[in-house]
C-alpha cells in the first residue's frame, strides 16, 4: 500500500486527446542544429510536432544573415544569450584572465584585469544563440568534418552527403552531398587577389606541413572535408568551408525549420503538421509513472513560459517580466534540444540529474543520473600572435567600388547583397591549418589553426571591448582537437528556470596523464608556430613572437621558458565549442546520461539531441557534427515511432 500511495502522489494523468489543445506527437525544445532538423524531419515524415523556441525569428536580420557581418551577430542583443563562465575552480586563477569580463557600477562592461573600483567580476564571456536557429545562427559557420574515429565512419560519412548542398566542388566529387539542405560554400581563388603578404606566412606555415610553399594558393582553396584516404593524419593547409549560399548568405537551422513551417500543398494548406513556437522558454517536463513500481516515468509534456526575452542570460531580461505560462503535451516522446548548458539544467529542474544536488534545491528525483551536467568539455583556444618587420600590405582600394559600412542605416552594399551582387558576396580569407603535435592523444592530427592579420583572444559582449592589434599583427588562432579535460560542470544556480546556471570548465584539473598530454601539445604547438615566425622571409619577416610572450630570443626550436609559456597557456585560454553534458555512454558507465539511441536512462519518451550528448567533442567545430547528429537521431525516433 504504501508504494501505491507513493506511486499515486507522483502520477501526472495524461490528458485525454481530442481535436484541438496543446497536444502533438512530438514535442521538440530548441531550434538549433540539433532540434531544428529533427523537428523538420519528424514533421516531413508525418507527424505533428510542436518546435519550441526560447528566442524570436531574426532571419531578416543582417548581422546573422551576411557571412562577412559574424563578428556582429553574437555582440547583437536580439540574437545572443549572455553567459560568464569560469575556467577553474582556483578564483585566484581565474582572475589571471586578460579578456575578464566585469560590470561596472554603471551598468556597463569592462574587459581586463584591472577594472573600476566597485566592479562585479561576471567570468570569461560565452556567447550563445538566443534566436531560432540557435548558434547556428549567430557562429562563425566552420564546417569541417570531423575525425572519423570520433564515430562509426561509414555511416556518418553518409550522412554528411545526405544533408549537405556542396557549391564549392562538382557534383561528381566523392563524400560530399549536392542535394541535401545544408548549403557549403568555400573562398575561390579570387578571395585572395592582393594578399601577397598573408600568403607568405601560411606558405612558410604550409612548408613547416611538408607542403609546397610555391603552391601556397592551391593549397588555400583546397577543401578541407575532402573524402581522402589518412584524412585525419594529414597535415597541411585548406580552404575553409562555411555553412552558406552561392550569395554568401549563411545558412542555419532556422531556413530548414521556415522551409519546413512554410511549405503549403497545391490547396493552400500546410504540407507538414509542424508547429513553431516562439518566445517560448521551457520550464520543466512532465511525467507520468513517477514513483510506479513497475513502469520507469515517462515524459508526457512540458511547462512553459511565454513572452519575450524571460531567460535571464538574454541582455533584454527584465526581473519584472515573469511570462504567461503554459502546457504542451506529447503522445509520443518529448526530445531536448537546448544545448550543452541549457540542457542539463532543463533535466535537473525537472528531477533527472545528480540525487545530491537536486535534494539542495528540494527538488524531487525522477531518475538518479550523475552525469547530468558533468562531463563538460571545449575545444580549448588561444592564439599565438607575433609582429612583423613591417605592416602587411591589403590589396589596393577598388576606387568604382561603393563605400561599404557593415549594416549601418543606408549601407548600400546591403542592398547590392540582396541582389546578389556587391563586396558582401565575395568569399574571405578564413583558412584552414591541421597539425599534429608531438603529443597527440590519438594517433592523428590534434591541433586545427587559422592564420591571419586577426586574433581570436575570446569574446566580448561588447565590439569595442576587444583589444586593438596594430596591422604589423599576425596570429595562428589554435582550436585544440581531441581534448582530455572533462571535468567541467554545468550546476543549478536555483529553481528559477529563467535563471543561468553555474558553469565551470575545472581545465586542467584532473591532473592526470591526459591534463599534462594536453599541455605539453599546447606548448609544442607555440613553439612550431615560433618557428614558423623565425622564417619568414624579409622584408615581412621574421615575425617577433608576442603572445605568448618572449623576452628573448627564441631557441632554435621556438623555445623560450616552458614554465611561463605554459602559465600564459593556462591562465589565458578560452573555448566557445562546449560539449557533452549529457553525453551517450554504455551501460557500465556511470556518467552515461543517454544511450546509443539518445534516449534518456531511466526514464521512457525522452530524449536529447544536441552537442551535448557527444561522448567527447567532436573536431575542431561541433555544429557539422551536430547537424549531423540531428539526422542520425532522426533515424532513431522514426525507428521507435511505431511504439507509442
Amino acid at each position: 500500500m504504501v508504494k501505491i500511495a507513493y506511486w499515486l502522489a507522483g502520477l501526472t494523468v495524461l490528458p485525454r486527446w481530442g481535436p484541438g489543445g496543446n497536444y502533438y506527437d512530438y514535442i521538440v525544445i530548441g531550434s538549433g542544429p540539433g532540434g531544428g532538423p529533427l523537428a523538420s524531419n519528424l514533421a516531413r515524415a508525418g507527424y505533428s510536432v510542436l518546435l519550441v523556441e526560447a528566442g524570436n525569428d531574426q532571419s531578416s536580420n543582417v548581422n546573422s544573415e551576411i557571412v562577412s557581418f559574424f563578428p556582429f551577430a553574437y555582440t547583437d542583443p536580439t540574437l545572443r544569450w549572455d553567459f560568464f563562465v569560469r575556467n577553474f575552480a582556483n578564483n585566484t586563477k581565474n582572475l589571471q584572465h586578460n579578456q575578464l569580463i566585469w560590470r561596472r557600477p554603471d551598468g556597463s562592461f569592462y574587459a581586463g584585469r584591472d577594472p573600476p573600483a566597485g566592479s562585479t567580476c561576471l567570468g570569461l564571456y560565452y556567447p550563445r544563440g538566443g534566436t531560432l536557429g540557435g548558434s547556428s545562427a549567430v557562429n562563425a559557420m566552420a564546417t569541417m568534418y570531423p575525425s572519423e574515429s570520433d564515430w562509426d565512419p561509414s555511416h556518418m560519412r553518409e550522412i554528411f552527403a545526405r544533408i549537405e548542398k556542396n557549391h564549392y566542388l562538382s557534383a561528381e566529387t566523392p563524400g560530399h552531398g549536392f542535394e541535401g539542405y545544408l548549403h557549403t560554400i568555400m573562398s575561390n581563388a579570387s578571395s585572395w587577389e592582393g594578399q601577397e603578404d598573408l600568403m607568405k606566412v601560411l606558405g612558410v606555415a604550409s612548408e613547416y606541413l611538408g607542403q609546397k610553399q610555391q603552391k601556397i594558393l592551391e593549397h588555400l582553396i583546397a577543401d578541407p572535408n575532402a573524402l581522402i584516404p589518412a584524412r585525419d593524419r594529414t597535415e597541411g593547409v585548406f580552404g575553409l568551408a562555411v555553412h552558406a549560399d552561392t550569395r554568401w548568405r549563411r545558412f542555419s537551422s532556422r531556413d530548414y525549420v521556415l522551409k519546413t513551417a512554410n511549405a503549403v500543398l497545391p490547396d493552400g494548406n500546410k504540407k507538414y503538421r509542424l508547429t513553431v513556437q516562439l518566445n517560448t522558454l521551457a520550464t520543466k517536463l512532465l511525467f507520468q509513472d513517477v514513483g510506479h513500481p513497475k513502469k520507469k516515468p515517462k515524459a508526457i509534456g512540458i511547462e512553459y513560459l511565454r513572452g519575450q526575452s524571460l531567460y535571464s542570460a538574454d541582455p533584454r531580461w527584465k526581473s519584472s517580466n515573469k511570462g504567461t505560462p503554459g502546457r504542451a503535451y506529447a503522445r509520443k516522446e518529448v526530445i531536448l534540444a537546448g544545448g550543452t548548458f541549457n540542457s542539463p539544467q532543463l533535466l535537473k529542474l525537472s528531477g533527472i540529474g545528480p540525487a545530491p544536488e537536486l535534494a539542495r534545491f528540494k527538488i524531487k528525483v525522477v531518475a538518479n543520473l550523475p552525469g547530468v551536467g558533468a562531463n563538460l568539455q571545449d575545444n580549448y583556444e588561444v592564439p599565438i600572435i607575433g609582429h612583423a618587420a613591417r605592416d602587411f600590405q591589403q590589396p589596393a582600394p577598388d576606387l568604382n567600388a561603393p563605400t561599404c559600412n557593415f549594416g549601418a542605416p543606408d549601407d548600400p552594399c546591403v542592398d547590392l547583397w540582396r541582389q546578389g551582387i556587391g563586396p558582401y558576396t565575395a568569399g574571405t580569407t578564413m583558412n584552414s591549418i591541421f597539425r599534429k603535435s608531438a603529443y597527440p592523444a590519438h594517433d592523428e592530427r590534434d591541433f586545427f589553426l587559422v592564420g591571419g592579420t586577426f586574433a581570436i583572444r575570446g569574446f566580448w559582449p561588447s565590439f569595442d571591448l576587444r583589444p586593438l592589434d596594430p596591422p604589423k599583427m599576425f596570429a595562428l588562432s589554435t582550436v585544440k582537437i581531441n581534448p582530455q579535460s572533462r571535468a567541467g560542470t554545468v550546476k543549478l544556480r536555483s529553481t528559477d528556470p529563467r535563471d543561468t546556471p553555474e558553469i565551470n570548465f575545472h581545465l586542467f584539473e584532473e591532473n592526470d596523464v591526459g591534463a599534462e598530454l594536453d599541455l605539453k601539445a599546447e606548448l609544442d604547438t607555440v613553439k612550431w608556430a615560433r618557428r614558423v615566425f623565425a622564417s619568414v622571409p624579409p622584408p615581412l619577416g621574421p615575425l617577433t613572437p608576442v603572445e605568448p610572450p618572449c623576452f628573448e630570443t627564441p631557441a632554435p626550436d621556438g623555445s623560450c621558458d616552458d614554465d611561463l609559456d605554459k602559465e600564459w597557456i593556462t591562465t589565458q585560454i578560452f573555448g566557445h565549442h562546449p560539449t557533452s553534458t549529457c553525453a551517450i555512454g554504455a551501460d557500465s558507465d556511470p556518467l552515461a546520461v543517454l544511450d546509443s539511441k539518445f534516449r534518456v536512462r531511466g526514464v521512457r519518451g525522452l530524449r536529447v539531441v544536441d552537442a551535448s550528448a557527444f561522448p567527447r567533442v567532436p573536431g575542431p567545430f561541433p555544429v557539422l557534427p551536430t547537424f549531423m547528429l540531428s539526422e542520425k537521431a532522426t533515424e532513431s525516433v522514426l525507428e521507435d515511432a511505431d511504439r507509442w
